[in-house]
């Protein structure tokens, strides 16, 4: 490539305080919306090959103009604090209750998560980002009183080393928030493992409720059969009774029949005996038909007495 066996100059600290390392440059409101804008869409420069982090964060750092006051590091560390916000305020910790709207930037770093913002800006070109010194140089890591040796040429075989320093400071921010992740998840699965044993717990308790609700339900079912065979027998008995009570108003129409038949019988053997038209006490048979009349009218009389004796047992029936 273009970069092998290439010369470059390790500047000394300049003098100029915008363009030190140490100073931390603040974007604008509106710098910020560009800045989220361009780095959604151009996700696609962001492979996680080495130096490509670096030269995609010049690109839009040139796009924006402020390639000269904001290194590649500080660039990249910005979007992680913006991401690592973005995720705190969309998943908060469990008993933690955040409203996201309270982050002016939730909305728009919501639709760059969502994919939202790909086609919101062009494409930037990495094909000529010009000379290191036209950007920013990165806080470089202390190696030493030789750190700041000036106007040093130094040969590389293969990639250039301020490249190689920002990958290996993109891995360590990249490990960095790996392992934030990584307790997040872990924070997340120990509070799912705790709701699992509580739902656990909770369907212990649900199982013994069901099994006991099951018991009842059999007693009830026992009950039931119970109640069913007592009211079979019941209508078995209502049925039987009501077909002796069919055979007793039977019976008591024929003692009616019976007894208007034996009050007519006495009605004439009172007036045989009272010797209606003076003929009787002239007969000679006179003394027998009195015998005989006194007879069968005792014999209605305690058939009478029986048909009233009866009428009463089937009333008290």
């Amino acid at each position: 490539s273009g970069m092998d066996h290439a010369f470059y100059v390790v500047q000394s600290p300049p003098e100029d305080p915008t363009i030190s390392p140490d100073f931390t440059y603040k974007m604008s409101e509106a710098e910020l919306v560009k800045f989220v804008r361009l780095r959604a869409a151009n996700d696609t420069l962001f492979t996680g090959k080495r130096n490509t982090s670096v030269i995609a964060w010049r690109a839009i750092l040139k796009e924006m103009g402020i390639h000269r006051k904001m290194s590649t590091s500080q660039a990249r560390k910005k979007w992680e604090n913006l991401k690592k916000k973005y995720k705190e305020m969309k998943n908060p910790p469990p008993g933690i209750t955040v409203n996201p709207t309270n982050w002016q930037w939730f909305s728009l770093m919501e639709d760059a998560m969502e994919g939202r913002l790909n086609d919101s800006e062009a494409m930037v070109s990495t094909m000529s980002l010009g000379e290191d010194s036209d950007y920013r140089p990165d806080k470089p890591r202390r190696r030493g009183r030789d750190s700041f040796r000036s106007d040093i040429e130094l040969l590389v075989d293969g990639e250039d080393t301020g490249l190689s320093g920002d990958m290996g400071r993109d891995l360590g921010s990249d490990r960095d928030e790996t392992d934030h992740e990584r307790a997040l998840f872990d924070s997340d699965r120990s509070a799912l493992e705790s709701e699992r044993m509580v739902l656990e717990r909770e369907k212990m308790v649900l199982d013994r409720e069901r099994a006991g609700l099951e018991r009842e339900l059999a007693a009830l079912d026992r009950d039931k059969a119970s109640l069913e065979r007592e009211k079979a027998a019941v209508e078995r008995d209502r049925a039987s009774v009501e077909h002796e009570r069919a055979q007793l108003e039977k019976k008591r129409a024929e003692m009616d029949r019976e007894r208007a038949r034996l009050e007519r019988d006495r009605a004439a053997l009172e007036r045989q005996r009272a010797g209606i038209g003076g003929d009787t006490i002239d007969n000679q048979e006179g003394p027998e038909k009195m015998e005989e009349g006194e007879i069968e009218l005792a014999s209605v009389q305690r058939r009478q007495k029986f048909l009233d004796l009866f009428e009463k047992l089937i009333e008290n029936f």
